[in-house]
């Protein structure tokens, strides 16, 4: 097995413990790893454990499996090597902690060195289907009606267990199972489910909800200036204010013509005086309150811009540190011509396993095994960041409309002093009364006009914005419907292939099917969990098992070959020999399974759980210990079980 088709999960090895008791410690390899022993003897225990270790939600557990208490599980994730570790409880939905390295690293590293991660994500806190879907390079979908995918979900279409009904194709759910989310975990795992649809659809939604609120926002706005579609204008609303100033210019005219004969700046009135001194003070006050908002907005905008250079280095970041392999080699590749402290020419010596310049020995390995925890890091630095830069935005709306609030009132403060400086000082100020009582009311008529200019700039601003929504939502219709078309293209070639692939292993199973024996048609659907051979359901226990089965290897087999599929490439088969299964049936059935592995030349692996090992298989590497009732898989405080 050469070669790596992404996404790719091997085990390595499963630790189960009871405290600081090893009640269990199995290593597993790539291909196919077989869990032999008689019934009853814990086989179906140690296949609950892989899958629960892995991020399957298992909350029905044996007596004995209660006894435990963590579940280690050491495994790589397209070639990246992580642990794995959830505590054992009678409950659902159980928290995972993640460590980026080897089991043997992992047992002495600090709490420090684990990630812990809930079940569910939060606004806050992403679960670790996310963490292990990015490590994966699995997308984080959902689908219509489905909700979140989760590593749960993926696990019940690679895990055919014995408590399940044999002719469901998914591991029996024991809450609602909604037929949309068995749909979009098939596709997907298919190739099928393109995320530049899911991602587009998003986009859709959130560009249909900002339409419908720049729309409702419109109206208002409309409905509050009133008038016809050219009162709302921004050209019509400028025109208005230039009659008004007009207007005032005039009214100020005549004010000065009235006050020239008998206005002199020695004998001002000393209400007046009073009066323009305290509208000053509002003035110079309101001048500082801008300039310190200015202040503000700057700074807000420079931090803005400044995390967004962060938020871009993280995502090219993570992007680098995916290709585990390159990212290890430039580490390596380092070397200094002169020391960097003193600038004294280096010894130009190589030495391979060590560093160029302080020449420690170099764990290449390490480097690799540290990636998982860098690329989930930098990961949820990327979205800390981008929810802070949300929080940024707000505060800068904030200022900006506080700002505006207090440039209004400035300017409203410095028309008043502007009026206060030309009050006459003498008895004829009851004949300038009404003049100034009209240039109030033209001031006020300024002030309407200046909110009706905000209004329409509004009006102006959200009409472009509407237009550019509309664009924007026709374009990811058309969109969403090219990439369903060519989805659906991806599908039915996928499909023709699993089904190729499962005819294949029908044909050669053992003759005790006639509808296996030369099948022209296999029918699956996920959303109704149901598989049919030439439009029939109906067959014998056995046959049923092996039907399931052969589909699930043909799944399989078909990923092995396409690099499109997101299948992971494994596969666990804990085989149902209680319905009538003859050994020479099953062990058929195995040796089927080993010819695939051995003829494939991409990295998978398949663990099986059988009471009856096939004698081809017995005495390879491919099999462990057979456990008894007495001789149990599980060793607690002393006992078997």
């Amino acid at each position: 097995m050469t070669q790596l088709l992404k996404p790719s999960l091997v085990v390595k090895r499963l630790v189960v413990k009871r405290g600081n008791l090893v009640a269990y410690d199995e290593r597993f390899h790539a291909g196919v790893n077989v869990i032999r022993g008689e019934n009853s003897s814990g086989k179906s225990t140690i296949m609950n454990f892989l899958f629960f270790g892995l991020g399957g939600d298992l909350q029905h557990w044996s007596d004995r499996a209660l006894l435990c208490t963590h579940v280690w599980l050491e495994v790589e994730l397209n070639t990246l090597p992580a642990v794995l570790r959830r505590e054992i409880v009678d409950t659902s939905r159980t928290p995972m902690e993640i460590f980026s390295g080897r089991y043997e690293e992992a047992v002495i590293a600090p709490l420090e060195a684990w990630t812990r991660y809930p079940y569910q994500r939060t606004a806050n806190q992403e679960s670790f289907s996310q963490a292990l879907f990015r490590l994966l390079e699995m997308p984080d979908v959902a689908g219509e009606g489905s909700g979140n995918i989760t590593m749960h979900q993926i696990l019940r279409l690679l895990y055919a267990d014995q408590l399940s009904p044999i002719e469901d194709i998914f591991r029996q759910e024991r809450v609602f199972d909604r037929v949309e989310l068995r749909e979009v975990v098939g596709n997907l795992l298919c190739g099928a489910y393109d995320t530049e649809i899911y991602e587009t659809q998003l986009k859709l939604r959130q560009d249909e909800r900002d339409f419908d609120q720049v729309e409702g926002e419109l109206k208002s706005i409309v409905t509050v200036i009133g008038g016809g579609s050219q009162a709302t204008g921004v050209q019509w609303v400028e025109q208005q204010k230039r009659s008004i100033v007009d207007a005032r210019e005039a009214l100020l005219t005549r004010v000065a013509a009235a006050e020239a004969s008998f206005y002199t700046k020695t004998d001002q009135d000393e209400v007046s005086l009073k009066a323009q001194q305290e509208t000053y003070e509002q003035v110079q006050q309101l001048q500082t309150e801008l300039r310190i908002r200015t202040d503000e907005i700057r700074a807000v905008e420079f931090e803005i811009a400044d995390s967004a250079k962060f938020i871009s280095s993280l995502e090219t970041k993570i992007e680098s540190l995916r290709d585990a392999e390159t990212v290890a080699t430039a580490f390596g590749a380092i070397t200094f011509s002169s020391c960097p402290a003193c600038y004294q020419v280096l010894d130009g010596s190589d030495e391979t396993h060590a560093c160029h310049l302080c020449k420690q020995p170099l764990d290449r390995q390490r480097a690799k095994e540290r990636i998982v925890g860098l690329i989930n890091e930098a990961a949820i630095q990327l979205k800390q960041s981008k929810q802070l830069q949300d929080v940024r935005a707000e505060r800068l709306s904030s200022l900006q409309r506080n700002y505006q609030a207090l440039f209004s009132k400035w300017n409203t403060a410095a028309r008043e002093l502007e009026a206060l400086q030309v009050l006459p000082s003498t008895e004829a100020r009851d004949a300038l009364r009404k003049l100034h009582r009209e240039l109030g009311y033209v001031d006020r008529q300024l002030d309407d006009i200046e909110e009706k200019l905000t209004l329409a700039r509004r009006i102006d601003d959200l009409r472009a914005r509407k237009e550019q929504l509309q664009l924007a939502i026709n374009r990811a219709s058309e969109k969403i419907d090219q990439l369903k078309a060519a989805q659906e293209t991806r599908l039915n070639d996928a499909r023709r292939r699993i089904e190729k692939e499962t005819i294949h292993f029908l044909r050669n199973d053992l003759r005790r099917q006639d509808s296996f024996e030369n099948p022209q048609e296999v029918q699956f659907s996920f959303r109704t969990n149901s598989i049919t051979v030439d439009g029939k359901t109906y067959f014998s226990a056995s046959s049923r098992v092996i039907l399931k089965n052969s589909f699930l290897l043909g799944f399989l087999k078909a990923a092995l070959d396409d690099p499109k599929f997101r299948h992971p490439r494994f596969l666990l088969i804990d085989i149902t020999e209680n319905m009538g299964m003859e050994p020479e049936r099953s062990h058929n059935f195995q040796n089927l399974v080993v010819q695939l592995s051995q003829q494939a030349s991409t990295v998978h692996q398949i663990i099986l759980a059988t009471a009856m090992p096939s004698p081809d298989i017995a005495d390879t590497d491919l099999i462990g210990k057979f456990s008894t009732r007495d001789d149990g898989t599980l060793n607690i405080e002393g006992s078997l079980f």
